[in-house]
């Protein structure tokens, strides 16, 4: 499985305190039904598809599972309108890509708004319009919503003996652990606690099965 198939993978974790084999299931086979939608109302390849849901769904600050049910549940005229701003996005300006790949490869450094208009080379006030023009955010929101996500999938596979919540939030810029707790909670449905003790309790399950046969 290749990096951006794990993203997907990692962004289909369904928000309860102990997922079911059978909600696991479902929510693949709602991103994977979501997927052919979008090929099918806009002529893309199933990466492109997937690609698009894991954007939007970042964009409309809601996990890629959530966000592929709400495809499934809409019309082409009803979906929501991120999917629209992805694609719109493809066109955007050269400024606002380089913008857009600086942060997504150096989200774990301490970087700011300054560094973000350097690496996209044009003006900081012209780079905030074209944000909000194409993400409907600002840079740093951004940022802010890439380091969130980054920080969900280290919970996802942290120990909880060897790893707080606090430590991983640190580590990618979120120096209040409870303004943290409330961004994670908005976006995700659930505390990061629970999020880092579903590794433990997998795994003791796991454990529990090898057991027992």
């Amino acid at each position: 499985m290749d990096a951006r198939a794990n993203e997907w993978a990692e962004e289909a974790h369904i928000p309860a305190a102990a997922p079911t084999e059978e909600q696991v299931w479902a929510s693949r086979a709602a991103i994977e039904r979501a997927t052919g939608v979008l090929m099918e109302r806009y002529g893309l390849d199933a990466e492109q598809a997937k690609e698009t849901l894991l954007q939007a769904s970042r964009h409309a600050a809601v996990s890629m599972v959530q966000f592929a049910e709400d495809v499934l549940t809409s019309g082409r005229a009803g979906e929501p309108p991120e999917i629209r701003v992805v694609l719109d996005a493809a066109s955007a300006p050269s400024g606002l890509r380089k913008a857009v790949a600086f942060i997504e490869s150096e989200a774990a450094r301490p970087i700011r708004l300054a560094d973000i208009v350097a690496a996209a080379g044009v003006g900081a006030r012209a780079l905030q319009y074209d944000f909000v023009r194409y993400f409907h955010t600002t840079p740093t929101r951004y940022l802010r919503s890439v380091r969130l996500e980054r920080a969900h999938r280290e919970l996802q596979a942290a120990d909880p003996q060897c790893e707080t919540v606090a430590s991983i939030a640190a580590r990618w810029g979120f120096s209040s652990p409870g303004r943290f707790a409330a961004q994670y909670r908005s976006v995700y449905g659930r505390a990061p606690r629970v999020t880092r003790s579903d590794r433990l309790w997998s795994d003791r399950t796991t454990a529990d099965t090898v057991e027992n046969e």
